[in-house]
């Protein structure tokens, strides 16, 4: 199930630029005058699973007036809320998809695994793709069984959803990475993979205390100084909205969180003959976050899937940073019109 963008990105530029991300110094007016006022019409809710934990969702419909086309799943990264998606909703709502969005246990709005709440931990990394199939199946498979179903997955939720898409192969009919946890960039001493096995040992001791051996509460990053985005705009947007929702931060991993995190990457390149579908997968040029060796790897043995892939290989998005779906609009813009296309395609 190979596809072939270079007649269809010809075919849709025209109609799928006409969702405009506005100009890099316009997105406080943007925000205001059209994303507040559209956000306020979601309503939040909850989900109470199989073992008594709940996790916080949105399902951002499109305009009674569009036609629906499919729901995209969109799987946030460690730290994050569904909250700071509030334009990416927006955007794919114009475009007529509807949008599931929630927050991880342990993060965001839903409730933290540590009495410490800054600390990021899990038990075990299968809870994460688990909570994702109990949530689709129960919101999405109850209302819109006949609807077709994206996945897209940033960071930590590139990797929960590659890990989805290899144990639930038929639920999902194409899904797009951006930035996606194929591997950490843990490089101590002599490589990548330095902080996974010293994670292995230590949480042989202790699960709940910090990677690093230093208390990393949240803290706020200056703008120069960050390694997410290149976005001013966005990026003070976002610590704003941080700062006015304190229940969202989220400070470092726990030991506990990268040994699971560790434990499953190499599930990514060993089961990738169970991916039944075609993936989009989109990689940052200054990304420091995860492994772009990782990324690359996983894409050359889904090469040997017949029937996935990854469309036209890696998508390098050059001069992005981690975030590419929070980055200056130069670059973001890439990013959208990649993910709109290959959801739009035959």
């Amino acid at each position: 199930m190979k596809l072939t963008y270079s007649l269809l990105c010809a075919a849709l530029t025209g109609s799928l630029l006409a969702a405009q991300v506005q100009a890099e110094d316009d997105f406080s007016r943007l925000y205001q005058q059209q994303i507040a006022p559209f956000w306020q019409d979601v309503a939040p809710q909850q989900l109470k699973l199989q073992d008594g934990s709940t996790i916080h969702y949105v399902l951002v419909r499109p305009a009674p007036t569009t036609t629906q086309k499919a729901t995209v799943v969109v799987v946030n990264g460690r730290t994050e809320s569904y909250l700071k998606y509030q334009e990416l909703a927006y955007e794919l709502t114009r475009q007529g998809y509807q949008v599931l969005m929630f927050d991880h246990r342990g993060q965001g709005l839903s409730a933290r695994l540590t009495d410490n709440p800054h600390k990021g931990h899990i038990e075990d990394f299968q809870q994460y793709i688990d909570d994702m199939h109990q949530l689709i199946s129960r919101v999405l498979f109850t209302e819109s069984a006949e609807q077709p179903l994206y996945l897209l997955g940033h960071s930590m939720g590139g990797a929960i959803s590659t890990l989805y898409l290899q144990q639930h192969p038929q639920t999902s009919q194409k899904a797009a990475l951006s930035a996606p946890m194929h591997g950490i960039n843990g490089k101590l001493f002599y490589d990548e993979a330095d902080a996974c096995r010293l994670a292995t040992v230590v949480s042989t001791f202790s699960t709940e205390g910090y990677a690093g051996f230093t208390d990393k509460a949240y803290s706020v990053q200056p703008f120069a100084s960050n390694e997410l985005t290149g976005s001013e705009a966005r990026y003070q947007w976002m610590q704003t909205l941080y700062q006015d929702n304190p229940q969202l931060q989220l400070g470092g991993a726990t030991w506990g969180w990268l040994e699971q995190a560790c434990a499953v990457l190499p599930q990514m390149q060993q089961q990738a003959g169970k991916i039944k579908i075609p993936v989009l997968l989109m990689q940052a040029e200054l990304d420091s976050i995860v492994s772009a060796t990782a990324q690359q790897e996983f894409c050359a043995v889904l090469a040997n899937n017949p029937e996935s892939g990854c469309i036209g290989g890696v998508q390098l998005i050059k001069g992005a940073k981690h975030e590419l779906l929070f980055e200056r609009d130069a670059v973001r813009q890439q990013v959208l019109s990649k993910v709109l296309m290959h959801f739009a395609a035959k």
